[in-house]
């Protein structure tokens, strides 16, 4: 008998154990073509109470490198699955399995007359058993907000009817979707959907009067930090329309002050069913 077989001295199970941060790169198909993509893999097995290890080694033989994979895949999601059934298939004594996959991703986010390729973080997951499983796919990615109450309070002070200054921020923008079945849903759509819910996206590379159309563009749409995360839900609700009514939808938002020392932050969720649906062209015109 291998040690890893044996029974522990305390006798619970441990529902996760594998390893994380293994460098794995894949090739997608995307609307652009077949992209090479580096994944950063994070794969766990729930190991009974009655066994002293895992055999972590079979981790590693799970992912794809056998004929039984595709050279290629249509999505993370898929290969992320036949690594989730190889998991359970290499692990007879596991009843469930988890995997990870974190990359960054470019897509291009349009805004009056910019067009550019940004860069997104991506996070998807596949978490249960073979019969039963829950995806999730999460983007995140940054954006600018200018704040609606000091503007109001600036435009008191100086008696002013047109754009007044404020103070701006730079916010961090999760947005997930978490479903029962394996749903496509592009990363593209979602980082571009989300991109709406700032008072400005933010971009790599701007001359001078981009900047400045940019900025007066974000003090015309002022809003709170609450206000793009309701934002960012009411999007995602609408690109999730013909997704089962079970679907969860989840936002959060990281507001890096300006002039505070600290940051703030928001988060809000809901089941597709329970969500108003919105103006979807405006939320994501740019889809």
């Amino acid at each position: 008998m291998e040690i890893q077989d044996m029974k522990p001295n305390y006798t619970i199970p441990i529902k996760r154990v594998g390893f994380k941060g293994l460098w794995k790169r894949a090739y997608i198909e995307s609307p652009l073509g077949v992209m090479p993509i580096d994944l950063e893999i994070n794969a766990y097995v729930e190991i009974p109470e009655d066994k002293k290890g895992a055999h972590l080694s079979r981790n590693v033989e799970a992912l794809p490198e056998d004929m039984e994979f595709p050279t290629k895949a249509k999505s993370i999601e898929y290969y992320l699955e036949k690594i989730h059934n190889s998991l359970l298939r290499l692990h007879s004594y596991a009843k469930t399995a988890r995997v990870e996959a974190k990359t960054r991703y470019g897509v291009e986010i349009k805004f009056n007359d910019l067009s550019e390729m940004e860069p997104v973080d991506v996070l998807i997951s596949v978490d249960g058993d073979l019969n039963h499983k829950r995806w999730s796919i999460t983007v995140g990615l940054y954006g600018m907000t200018a704040c609606p109450s000091a503007q109001s309070t600036i435009s008191s002070i100086i008696n002013s009817n047109t754009i007044s200054p404020s103070h701006s921020q730079k916010v961090l923008l999760y947005g997930t979707i978490e479903t029962e079945e394996n749903y496509i849903i592009r990363i593209e759509d979602i980082a571009r959907c989300l991109s709406n819910a700032f008072s400005a996206p933010s971009f790599t590379l701007l001359k001078r009067m981009q900047e400045a159309n940019l900025v007066i563009s974000a003090h015309k749409n002022p809003k709170f930090v609450e206000d793009v995360v309701r934002d960012a839900i009411g999007g995602l609700r609408c690109l999730t329309e013909s997704l089962p009514e079970n679907t969860v939808i989840k936002a959060e938002a990281i507001s890096l002050e300006s002039i505070h020392p600290h940051n703030v932050y928001a988060y809000s969720e809901g089941i597709k069913s329970s969500l108003p649906a919105l103006n979807c062209k405006k939320l994501c015109n740019n889809l």
